[in-house]
């Protein structure tokens, strides 16, 4: 017999520890037994009814999903802690073998209608999540629970991209006053130790505030904690995106001032740069909150840009207007002086900007072009003319004999081609001079046109200078 006493032994604590768990679990049920006994959910938990039922929020945000500029909404992922105290919950650890807290349903006890009031979700909060809670034996109730929240956040994007919004999130009771509920916060500062960074949006503040406000002309007080969330925007994405492109659009059309004026180009390329700045402003305007309070401060940008670039659009076909002009007058003096046609400016213009020279190579080419048709033209006659005396040798005259008279044997006959080619060689000496005089009223007016450009490229630099400097004192 002593020798089978080892084996009794472990069979011993096998025993006493399933005696013990099932004593424990009976004792926990029993508890809850008894708490539930003519408990009821819909009846606040205090035992005098004037006195309020005081429950303290605490909310921690978890993550920020998306911040919707357009429909000025925010979406998120927050934590909702709930702290009251339920006097119908108490009891004595001792009676239950130092039992001093158990978890119960939520849907077991009595719970605050606590509702996001800017939420924007179908059901909203009005059916909390039936989620574990747990009381201690004083009669204090823990209710968490995590859930994603939509709700409704005023976006002012007048600073867009650097701008910082303002979002709040009121919490209060939907059906008690703050005579029947008093909603307090747990501190001035929400939660933000398991806040997951956003890429799009800097985290700069997450208070918390308790208001008592008045909604009717009873003057009743409704208590309510509104957490204010202040994030910032990251403009990286935009500036690479947006402005960089912009920006290297306003300098193409700033050295389009460059190109000839009488090249086609140059108002192909305006206009190109000018639909270009439409179709990103249409791009960034489609993400942004239709509203008429403010232009945002990305809508001046581009609207100064696109303004700046139509008018060197307007400058370039005014230019090329003025290139291909065909007036008959010269331009009037006041505004060869004012744009410097003296030749103190010319040689100003040669030594340190480079000679303004309207007339090229192509342009020479035409005016030899047009004399060798103006000689095609008077030469048949002038041919005709000095047909017969082509035949004299007007170097030896010694081998023409009697040549000349065989050609002219009366001078009645040499005296109408003398005056045929007088004739001809004073009308094409008056044809020469009359295009050279147009000629000239041409080439002024082209160089008109070309110091106009050079006018218009300094006025559109200090049009750009102008916006940078305005920008980024608004930004500042």
């Amino acid at each position: 017999m002593q020798g089978n006493w080892p084996w009794l032994v472990p069979l011993a604590s096998v025993l006493v520890a399933m005696f013990a768990g099932s004593l424990g679990n009976f004792t926990e049920k029993n508890l809850v037994d008894r708490l539930m006994t003519g408990y009821r959910t819909d009846a606040r938990p205090v035992k005098n009814s004037s006195s309020p039922v005081r429950v303290t929020i605490n909310v921690a945000l978890a993550q920020l999903l998306d911040v919707n500029d357009r429909d000025q909404q925010i979406t998120g992922i927050m934590w909702m802690r709930l702290y009251w105290t339920d006097e119908y919950l108490v009891w004595d650890p001792d009676d239950y073998r130092g039992l001093a807290a158990v978890r119960m349903q939520g849907s077991s006890i009595w719970r605050p209608d606590i509702v996001l009031y800017n939420g924007i979700l179908q059901n909203g909060f009005a059916e909390l999540p039936d989620t574990k809670v747990t009381v201690t034996s004083n009669g204090t109730v823990f209710y968490f629970y995590p859930f994603t929240f939509k709700a409704s956040c005023k976006i002012n994007v007048i600073d867009f991209p650097y701008d910082t919004q303002r979002c709040p999130f009121k919490f209060g009771s939907w059906t008690f006053d703050a005579l029947a509920i008093d909603v307090i916060s747990k501190s001035s500062e929400g939660d933000l130790d398991q806040y997951r960074k956003n890429g799009e949006w800097d985290m700069v503040r997450f208070s918390a505030q308790r208001n008592v406000v008045s909604y009717s002309s009873s003057d009743v007080p409704y208590a309510d904690v509104t957490f204010n969330l202040v994030i910032e925007r990251q403009p990286l994405f935009y500036i690479y995106h947006i402005f960089a492109p912009c920006i290297v659009i306003l300098l193409i059309s700033l050295l389009s001032f460059n190109i000839p004026p009488d090249s086609g180009e140059k108002l192909s390329l305006s206009i190109t740069m000018l639909l270009s700045l439409i179709v990103y402003m249409h791009m960034v305007v489609a993400s942004l909150p239709a509203t008429s309070n403010y232009i945002p401060l990305i809508g001046l940008f581009f609207g100064v840009i696109i303004l700046v670039v139509s008018m060197s659009t307007i400058l370039s076909i005014l230019t090329i207007a003025l290139n291909f002009t065909n007036m008959d007058t010269k331009p009037p003096l006041w505004l060869k002086q004012k744009l410097g046609m003296t030749e103190v400016w010319r040689w100003f213009d040669c030594v340190f900007c480079g000679c303004v020279r309207p007339v090229g190579e192509h342009q020479q080419e035409s005016y030899r072009g047009r004399e060798t048709h103006q000689r095609a033209e008077y030469g048949s006659a002038e041919e005709t003319a000095m047909l017969p005396l082509r035949q004299i040798n007007f170097e030896d005259p010694s081998d023409n004999g009697n040549h000349i008279c065989e050609l002219f044997d009366d001078s009645e006959d040499l005296l109408p081609h003398l005056h045929g080619v007088i004739n001809k060689l004073e009308a094409w000496k008056r044809d020469q001079l009359k295009q050279k005089k147009k000629d000239d009223v041409l080439n002024e007016w082209k160089e008109v046109a070309s110091r106009l450009d050079r006018v218009f490229l300094l006025v559109f630099i200090a049009a750009c200078v102008l916006v940078s400097c305005t920008m980024t004192y608004v930004i500042a």
